[in-house]
């Protein structure tokens, strides 16, 4: 196994798992570090989906890697630590991401990779934005148009919401990046001059 081990665990109904890349597969095993739990060889990768998820109040970067069988293997940046707790896994994850490029390259021509959200989820939150604006909207017109109540005026908290969830999970498809940019070293900063 490689030199950059990553450890993850999505979710409280996921098992936490070390992974890391051989010469030939993506390979994780249990967190108590014995067993090998599984592996994708990088020859049978299909696909290679990096995207923006929600991790508690804060967001990381995702990668979703699939196979030509369609099994998916998924890690990210950020790791569930307990209900409502994740903890910043960024930089094992980002080395684990460049090794994971430069291992893929020789294999890029039979591999699609991607950036952005499934089109599922998309549809899925820009329905609930939908019906959020829906319900508020309506509500607020039986409250403060028909019944001539102030507190209609509260219900506009809610349009507002709903818009904003539809604008921000707008249906879009998902945009091909080279894999070569996330392949290459992360460039360091210089300090600023005191």
């Amino acid at each position: 196994m490689s030199a950059n081990e990553h450890r993850d665990r999505r979710n409280a109904a996921t098992p936490a798992r070390i992974f890391g890349l051989t010469d030939k597969a993506l390979v994780w095993r249990g967190e108590d570090g014995n067993a090998a739990a599984g592996q994708v060889e990088l020859a049978d990768i299909a696909q290679v989906r990096l995207s923006v998820e929600m991790a508690g109040q804060q967001s990381q970067v995702v990668c979703r890697v699939t196979d030509t069988q369609g099994e998916e293997t998924v890690f990210g940046s950020m790791r569930w630590t307990g209900v409502g707790h994740w903890e910043p896994a960024a930089d094992t994850f980002s080395a684990l991401l460049r090794e994971l490029h430069l291992a893929l390259l020789p294999y890029r021509d039979g591999i699609r990779f991607i950036e952005g959200s499934s089109m599922v989820f998309l549809f899925v939150m820009f329905g609930l934005g939908l019906a959020l604006t829906g319900i508020s909207l309506f509500f607020f017109a039986l409250l403060f148009l028909v019944r001539e109540q102030p507190t209609g005026l509260f219900l506009i908290a809610g349009v507002v919401a709903g818009v904003w969830l539809t604008r921000l999970f707008w249906p879009r498809g998902p945009k091909p990046y080279d894999p070569e940019t996330y392949a290459r070293p992360a460039t360091k900063r210089e300090p600023d001059p005191a």
